[in-house]
């Protein structure tokens, strides 16, 4: 019995020994993800001038031994989508290494305000290795991507073709367009009169509020007043508006003119004396051409007298 057991214990080692041996031995590999934080939607970035430029960044960690290829791609979900993308085709990682990649998104054209925040497009990001130019094993990592929202509203003014005199009111148009990629509504408004005191323009409080939609044309009509005491001038008239998205102000200037009654009665004088100077031209007119009439004088008359008295003597 302890013969067996010495036999036993002296080739148990070999036994288990031959059961390891039968696993498979792993291989250390090589791992690809983003550096960015790309949890939920990533948000791009954008200049002061509304242009895209941002850069996202992946890492491709190798666990062998040895260095590994990589050849990279990547693209969007859709071939019309005209934001560039920057990055390094191809890349070599050292053994047990990390290499972060930078990948460089661009756009100069105003996309920004053509996409809707709320509409995401997908990055996608796909890595070959290779060896001796033979793939042998690829990953792939993807990501969700939206513009971020762009407020942007235009403001213009326009007149009604009224004219404005002391004492007495008009209509101006007052235009607000959103030209930016989500709604967005007037926050503050406010007017300025230059060397005008007498004179006010209502209706820019009613404008506190307004939602502007998207590619919306807003127009109003603000009341303009001259009082009694106005003076005939020139006025340099401002409107304002606030954005309640990004916070700035648009404005637009424009001149408004008052009129005297002196004004008014020059021109109705004006009217008159070219009135009086048509029927002076018609008068004189009238007398040319009287004046063409056949005109007989005096001692034609006499001679056509003679000559037909000396016919009727000889007659008779």
């Amino acid at each position: 019995m302890k013969l067996k057991f010495v036999i036993f214990v002296l080739c148990s080692p070999l036994f288990f020994g031959s059961v390891y041996s039968q696993e498979p031995i792993e291989i250390p590999s090589w791992e690809m993800g983003w550096e960015t934080d790309m949890d939920g939607t990533y948000t791009l970035e954008i200049t002061d001038d509304n242009d895209i430029e941002d850069e996202l960044l992946i890492y491709i960690d190798n666990q062998r031994m040895t260095e590994i290829n990589i050849d990279l791609t990547i693209e969007w979900d859709s071939n019309d989508n005209p934001i560039e993308i920057d990055y390094p085709e191809s890349v070599t990682v050292s053994s047990s290494s990390n290499e972060t990649i930078s990948i460089m998104l661009k756009n100069e054209n105003g996309y920004v305000f053509e996409r809707s925040p709320n509409s995401s497009m997908m990055i996608s990001v796909t890595a070959d290795e290779s060896v001796f130019d033979q793939p042998t094993s690829s990953q792939e990592i993807d990501g969700d991507i939206v513009v971020p929202s762009v407020y942007d509203l235009l403001v213009s003014a326009s007149e009604t073709g009224e004219k404005l005199y002391p004492g007495s009111d008009i209509e101006h148009n007052f235009i607000i367009e959103n030209k930016g990629n989500s709604d967005d509504a007037i926050g503050d408004s406010e007017f300025s009169i230059r060397s005008c005191p007498h004179m006010k323009i209502e209706g820019m409080d009613e404008l506190e509020g307004q939602v502007i939609a998207v590619n919306q044309i807003f127009e109003t009509k603000l009341k303009v007043t001259a009082s009694e005491a106005h003076p005939g001038r020139t006025c340099e008239v401002t409107l304002s508006i606030t954005s309640t998205g990004s916070k700035l102000t648009s404005s637009v200037m424009f001149e408004i003119e008052v009129y005297t009654a002196e004004d008014s009665s020059s021109g109705s004088s004006q009217t008159d004396n070219g009135d009086s100077n048509d029927l002076e031209d018609d008068d004189g007119s009238d007398l040319i051409e009287s004046s063409t009439l056949p005109f007989i004088s005096l001692i034609e008359f006499l001679a056509v007298i003679f000559i037909v008295n000396l016919f009727y003597s000889r007659r008779y």
